[in-house]
């Protein structure tokens, strides 16, 4: 039943006791019975009564059993077990349990198959198990493992469980896991602790990857490395405090990955490093802490990116790297979510909406949130508390149906506070709370409907190749002139041009006209003093063409003026006896119209002061109509 190498007379009590044991599958219980003085950590105080060899198990391991009554299994509890167990490239038939067992030295399993294999609640130096293959499940929970636990290239058809377990290596790999194929789940949870690196590069884990409340520390290295992890179901890692970078580059979850309530701590470096990411049930960082950067750039996330409540920290560098991001389903940054550091999204898109109501950035002296490029297939909802201490960037930026700022908090003392050129969006929303404390620059952006409130107009606008269909509430022109006005670039003739086009829109010729009577008025600033005085003299007397009475009252003055002196004072005819009788109204209006002749000017020649005033009103009536015709083109070129 034994090896041939191994004799009874060879074998201690305890050895002896475990290979009696082995061919039934029976247990081979060393302990004493006492909890304390049965844990691996006291192995050094055990006796010789529960020691056993690693050849004499590696001998047990490797014979043949061919019995009628055999069923063979490895079941032993409470041993120390002396030496270097030998198992390389060897078969192994059938179970193998170690319970509560201390290792002298690293077990070797290289190359190795078995059936089923635990070391439950043991003391290993390390353990060496390079392409180890498992048809069954591997067991290391409530293991305390002091060495590198090498599993490269291992292959477990079951489960591989590390619950409970301990693992310190200190300054070098704790586990290493590379090309690991899991056919179920990978537990580390229950009190999972580990000293050291965890590497699972290109790792295969055929159900979940399960790390609730595991406590990981290599400060300033890797803590869990997982670049190209292939994780079918879900990846859950609630709660998990970890000291150092968590690394899943390029890896892929066909389900949820949720770090729900994780404090992660790398400061100065990367909390997460998430490029090329693809997380197809979603990602959830819901109440997480993270001190670093946390990277996803180019990530894939299906369904849900979740990052309420929130808080990354990253002071003067970029909290959350999300350029070239992909959401197929909505961002949620809600319920306080806080970043002390920049916030990018820059080409990011986002199917559904995104979300960050009552989020706080703040990365004063730079960019709270940069998300030039993005695209929103719905909404972009800023607003509800939401403040930003810093530059909020969106270029370029398209957003489906509605961007909202409504009760929001931005302050970029002395520079640009919102940055929109060239958005598209079907509705702007700028109802902040207060008035923003910088400049709001939205040039040749593309808005349906802009709704603001003169109560929180920004000190500055600019709004150079902005348009809009309409603007809410609709204000008479009067007071969206003081809006235009804000723009820190001066006059602007597309601006008033657009203003008036809204309310041609409308149906509001009146505040039009206002608009662009306004528009002239700027304008003519900006002339030579020869043009400014020819604007003022259109202005005073036809309003640049948008006022057409005024030339009508002026023409209604001079007529008065010149009756009143010509009926008191008529002038002598230049041909006594042929001029017609003498008619000071009509006289007066064949001087002020330089057109139409009623024959009154040419039959009469006033003298004296009357000439005066005739040469006046000829004058006048000259400006008059050049005024008016240019003010009528004018107008015309604008219906």
């Amino acid at each position: 039943m034994l090896a041939a190498e191994l004799t009874p007379a060879e074998l201690t009590p305890a050895e002896q006791a475990v290979a009696d044991a082995v061919p039934r599958g029976w247990k081979a219980d060393l302990r004493a019975g006492d909890p304390a003085a049965d844990s691996p950590a006291r192995a050094d105080s055990w006796g010789p009564e529960r020691v056993v060899r690693a050849d004499v198990l590696a001998g047990l391991l490797l014979a043949e059993y061919a019995g009628p009554a055999d069923k063979p299994a490895l079941r032993l509890a409470g041993a120390r077990i002396t030496g270097r167990l030998h198992l390389g490239f060897a078969e192994v038939g059938f179970p193998v349990t170690f319970e509560e067992c201390a290792f002298d030295q690293p077990p070797d399993l290289y190359q190795a198959r078995t059936r089923f294999l635990s070391f439950a609640d043991s003391r290993l130096p390390g353990l060496v198990a390079s392409n180890l293959q498992v048809e069954g499940n591997l067991r290391l929970n409530g293991c305390h493992v002091t060495g590198e636990a090498r599993l490269h290239g291992a292959r477990v058809t079951g489960n591989l469980t590390l619950s409970g377990a301990r693992l310190d290596h200190p300054g070098g790999v704790a586990i290493n896991g590379e090309q690991l194929d899991v056919g179920g789940d990978l537990r580390a949870e229950d009190g999972f602790a580990c000293h050291g690196e965890i590497v699972l590069t290109a790792a295969r884990i055929g159900s979940a990857v399960r790390l609730d409340g595991a406590r990981l520390r290599a400060p300033g290295g890797l803590a869990f490395g997982g670049s190209n992890l292939d994780v079918q179901v879900g990846l859950f890692a609630r709660r998990m405090e970890v000291d150092g970078e968590v690394r899943l580059r390029h890896a892929r979850v066909g389900g949820p990955l949720t770090l729900r309530g994780s404090r992660l701590r790398n400061p100065g470096g990367l909390a997460v490093r998430g490029g090329g990411l693809n997380a197809e049930g979603g990602l959830f960082l819901s109440l997480v802490e993270a001190e670093g950067m946390v990277r996803l750039e180019a990530a894939k996330i299906g369904r849900t990116l979740g990052l309420d409540g929130a808080l990354l920290r990253h002071p003067g560098g970029v909290a959350l790297a999300g350029d070239g991001l992909a959401v197929d389903g909505s961002l949620l940054a809600r319920e306080g979510m806080t970043a002390e550091g920049e916030i990018s999204l820059c080409d990011a898109s986002v199917t559904g909406s995104a979300h960050f109501e009552g989020a706080r950035l703040a990365n004063p002296g730079g960019a709270a949130l940069s998300a030039n490029g993005i695209t929103v297939g719905k909404m972009l909802k800023l607003c509800d508390g939401f403040s930003a201490r810093g530059r909020i960037r969106l270029t370029n930026a398209q957003i489906g149906s509605r961007l909202c700022f409504d009760d929001a908090t931005l302050e970029t003392p002395g520079g640009e506070a919102l940055t929109c050129w060239r958005l598209e969006t079907r509705e702007l929303a700028l109802r902040t709370a207060e008035p923003v404390v910088g400049t709001v620059d939205l040039r040749y952006a593309r808005i349906g409907v802009l709704r603001d409130s003169p109560a929180v107009w920004p000190g500055e606008l600019c709004m150079d190749g902005l348009a809009y269909e309409v603007l809410e509430p609709v204000l008479p022109a009067a007071e969206r002139l003081r809006w235009l006005r804000r723009d820190p670039d001066g006059y602007l003739p597309n601006a008033y041009e657009q203003l008036a086009g809204m309310y041609r829109r409308l149906g509001s010729d009146a505040d039009a006209r206002d608009t662009l009577l306004a528009s002239q008025q700027r304008r003519r600033a900006t002339l030579p003093w020869y043009a400014r005085f020819w604007g003022h003299l259109q202005d005073v007397t036809v309003g640049y063409g948008f006022r057409p009475l005024r030339a009508a009252a002026w023409l209604a003055a001079l007529l008065a003026v010149g009756t009143v002196v010509f009926t008191r004072v008529e002038p002598p005819a230049l041909k006594p006896g042929e001029a017609p009788h003498f008619n000071p109204f009509v006289y007066t209006l064949d001087l002020l119209l330089p057109i139409i002749d009623f024959g009154q000017e040419r039959a009469y020649n006033p003298g004296g002061a009357t000439q005066w005033l005739a040469y006046g009103l000829i004058a006048a009536g000259w400006v008059l109509a050049t005024t008016i015709a240019a003010g009528l083109t004018r107008s015309l070129r604008r219906a």
